[in-house]
């Protein structure tokens, strides 16, 4: 069984839109957005299951020692 997240939960792990330039081959420069590759992810996190909306960065980063600790950390305060 999945645990329900609400706003604040999901405001922590879910990375935000970034907004940049759009450059054609004129050098117009126009506003656009660059929005997150989001993917579901269903993780075992201190025996419990935790279904997230997370990037795909994050999800790559999972596996990895050093970059994830602070992802992990606020997972394992989501599953108490």
């Amino acid at each position: 069984m999945s645990r329900k997240m609400n706003h604040h939960s999901r405001k922590i792990l879910a990375p935000k839109t970034r907004f940049g330039n759009k450059v054609s081959f004129s050098q117009r420069h126009t506003r656009r957005t660059f929005k997150p590759n989001l993917q579901w992810v269903t993780l075992d996190v201190n025996g419990k299951s935790l279904r997230l909306l997370l990037s795909a960065r994050q999800i790559r980063s999972l596996g990895k020692e050093t970059p994830a600790k602070k992802l992990w950390a606020n997972l394992r305060e989501l599953a108490s």
